[in-house]
């Protein structure tokens, strides 16, 4: 699912898991040292955006309005924004500084994970869908063979990997449910925006629970009600049991009775 920035980019067509190894090393000494960060195409998941506008300190739509443009995700009519890049600046990341990535603490979970190529094989024959990997190896890129030898565990540790998996684990769910309907399935437009509001415009999407009749419909416990209006990963799971309910019937929200005399809830 966390795929190299480029899709055109050249990934070694060997499966790797948990336990694989590799040893790369990113350095300002290196002469590519920032080239991965011009002519990419990087999109965001939705905890890369609660981290990327909460550090800017920004509200969700105006951060995807100024740094991001229109994706879709491949084998998928779901949009994804992608980082919009600065053509001013040879198309660069418009989070490179002079001394590399200007939010390095907070930077998307694709940079956490290069030089490795991240997905989820969705078997229906386990309890469980099975992560895989691969290695991305650039021309330009003289990273490997350095630094320490890690397990792909390791790496992802080191490189603070685990929330954002943890926490993008319901948007994976929801992708991997809509390529299992079809390419011949249509996705009317109302519900693209149901599904872009709710996983990445979350400001926007806080404003509809609690200015719609989303709350008329759907039967919020109080104490969740009283976290999503204050924390943006408890909205951003509250996105996902609404889009599942809605979507494929999960029954992830419980339907408040009589809620059929409700008005219909809009989305702006």
């Amino acid at each position: 699912m966390y795929a190299p920035k480029d899709v055109e980019k050249p990934i070694v067509p060997v499966r790797l898991d948990m336990e694989s190894t590799l040893c790369f090393s990113c350095d300002k000494e290196l002469a590519c040292f920032t080239k991965c960060c011009h002519n990419n195409s990087t999109f965001l998941t939705p905890y890369d955006i609660i981290r990327l506008k909460n550090r800017l300190n920004m509200p969700s739509d105006e951060f995807l309005l100024l740094f991001t443009m229109p994706g879709k995700i491949e084998a998928s009519d779901l949009p994804v924004p992608v980082i919009k890049l600065n053509p001013e600046k040879n198309n660069a990341c418009p989070f490179l500084g002079e001394d590399g990535c200007t939010v390095y603490e907070d930077r998307p979970v694709s940079c956490r994970y290069y030089p490795i190529a991240a997905g989820l094989f969705h078997n229906h024959d386990l309890e469980n869908n099975e992560n895989f990997f691969a290695l991305i190896k650039e021309a330009h890129c003289l990273g490997h063979d350095l630094g320490q030898e890690m397990t792909i565990a390791q790496w992802r540790e080191d490189q603070g990997i685990p929330p954002y998996d943890e926490h993008n684990k319901g948007w994976v769910e929801l992708i991997l449910r809509r390529k299992s309907l079809g390419p011949f399935v249509e996705i009317p437009e109302k519900t693209l925006q149901m599904f872009f509001m709710a996983c990445y415009n979350l400001d926007a999407f806080r404003r509809f629970v609690l200015k719609s009749n989303f709350l008329n419909i759907y039967e919020i416990p109080e104490d969740r009600l009283q976290k999503v209006k204050e924390d943006d990963v408890a909205l951003l799971y509250l996105g996902y049991d609404w889009l599942m309910t809605t979507f494929f019937g999960a029954g992830r929200l419980k339907l408040i009775e009589h809620v059929a005399e409700a008005e219909e809830i809009e989305v702006d």
